[in-house]
């Protein structure tokens, strides 16, 4: 069976089309900067449709390479590089903070069901078997097959803002919440 033809029919979260301007939102860089582009859409996408400010791109993925991608000595991003970036970035904002978590499935199901959700930036992993090996995306959505399996809908920032991909290659989560909430 191709693996498309397992997807989930219905999807609950966030609409794609809310997604779709980030598809130009392309990394490019070698290493790529992953952490870095899904926190830039995320914090993008919160300040737009929170405050109605719209942050320019290029603004946000400088400020947050720094705190993300090039804070700590070591290639690649982890949870705890997302999470510390983002809440650096955060520092005087009244409102939101990041939060993370190593297991993303029930998290991201959890705060997609809420009646306000926010997209929440989840990792793959090449040991999980995912396609885009260690890597951040958007998730925006999610979904269970026919047979029960979990998927999520997200933005990959490699052009692509309605990626599918199983929960089960995921490692880790970051999102935002209000700060009085835990």
């Amino acid at each position: 069976m191709k693996l498309h033809t397992s997807y989930p029919t219905k999807w609950i979260g966030l609409k794609p089309v809310q997604f779709r301007k980030y598809r130009t939102w392309i990394n490019n860089q070698k290493p790529g900067i992953c952490g870095t582009y899904v926190s830039a859409v995320l914090l993008h996408d919160t300040y737009l449709h929170r405050y109605g400010v719209d942050i320019s791109k290029e603004k946000l993925l400088k400020g947050l390479k720094s705190v993300v991608d090039d804070t700590f000595p070591y290639r690649g991003t982890f949870p705890w590089d997302l999470w510390h970036g983002l809440n650096t970035v955060l520092k005087g904002n009244p409102d939101y903070q990041a939060k993370m978590l190593f297991v993303p499935d029930k998290k991201v199901v959890e705060l997609l069901n809420q009646p306000d959700p926010m997209p929440v930036a989840v990792g793959t992993a090449r040991l999980l078997g995912s396609r885009y090996k260690n890597h951040w995306v958007l998730v925006y959505a999610y979904g269970y097959n026919k047979n029960g399996k979990l998927f999520f809908k997200a933005y990959d920032n490699h052009g692509r803002s309605t990626a599918i991909l199983p929960a089960s290659q995921t490692f880790g989560c970051v999102w935002l919440s209000a700060k009085n909430k835990h």
